[in-house]
Formats: structure tokens, sequence, C-alpha cells
């Protein structure tokens, strides 16, 4: 039992007294997505990106599935790959959402973002998907009137039947 505790009690010193080691990760910041990750249909959007150490990440990769992406606010062509350079003061390309809209579950859009070392290996990587716009209900309600009138003409009927019903079968009783 003791040697327990003071196995317990030596690894607790260790790991108070040993040097804490922290990772150096690799950090990233990307502004602009549309809220809710629900994009608009025809919407045009500035996504920025800025990383936590500049020096190191060389270019990125952009690609997404759905929509065109473009270095300035104009587009001219249907462009699903975006290769930026020069991030000192980090990257800002637009991407435009698609004109058409889609059914439900459909019309979804996978942004990617490899950040590339100078030798072309991956110093990190970002994916998500934007979804097609939210499906709203109407603003009216969701039953007709005349099934509404129905119901209520169905219970009122029952109702009536019921008492009718407990009123015969008292009086056989009391006869």
């Amino acid at each position: 039992m003791y040697r327990i505790r003071d196995y317990l009690i030596l690894m607790f010193a260790i790991c108070l007294f040993s040097p804490l080691v922290q990772a150096e990760d690799n950090l990233y910041r990307i502004d602009g997505i549309p809220d809710n990750l629900h994009y608009d249909v025809g919407e045009s959007y500035l996504i920025n990106i800025t990383v936590s150490d500049p020096a190191s990440v060389s270019y990125i990769i952009i690609t997404i599935t759905n929509g065109t992406l473009s270095a300035t606010d104009e587009f001219t062509e249907s462009n699903l790959e975006l290769n930026l350079t020069d991030g000192s003061e980090g990257w800002f390309f637009n991407w435009q959402a698609p004109a058409e809209s889609f059914d439900l579950g459909e019309g979804n859009a996978v942004l990617t973002i490899d950040f590339k070392y100078q030798n072309g290996t991956t110093w990190a990587s970002f994916d998500s998907i934007l979804r097609s716009p939210e499906v709203v209900e109407e603003s009216g309600a969701g039953v007709p009137q005349w099934a509404l009138s129905l119901a209520w003409t169905g219970a009122s009927v029952t109702v009536i039947l019921t008492v009718l019903g407990a009123l015969v079968l008292r009086r056989d009783r009391l006869t």
C-alpha cells in the first residue's frame, strides 16, 4: 500500500518539476466564411486568411467544389482552384456562391485550403463544408383550413355520440 503511494508521489514530483514542453502548433485564422456555414445564392464572400508564422508558409492552394474563386472581386470565368503567394499581410480571395438554387441536401460546397512550405510539404490544412441556403418554412399555416374544420367537426361528433351512448347505456341499467 505504501509502495503505491510512494510511486504516485514520485510520478507527481517528476511531472511537476520536469520542464514543460510546448508544441509549436501551426495556427491559422479564416474570416469571411458565411455565417452558420450556409451561403446565400449568388452572393460573393471576401475571405481573409492569416497564419501565426507567415514566414514559414510560402503559398496556399484553395479549392472549392461548387461556385467560383477569384483573387479579385471580379469573376470572369469559373475557377475551382486558386494558388496564392505573398502572404506577408495575409491572403485575401473571393468566393462567389452558386447562382442556382438546389433541392434539399444538394448544392454543398467543400472548401479546402492547403498551407504549403517552400519545398511543397504541407504546413497545415483546412476543410469545411459550406451548405446551401437554409430551407425556411412558409409564413402561412401548415394545415389547410378545410382540414382544420373537418377535424373539429369530427371531434364534436365524437363527443356528442359518446354522451348519447352513455345516456342510453345508463337508461338500460335503470329499467
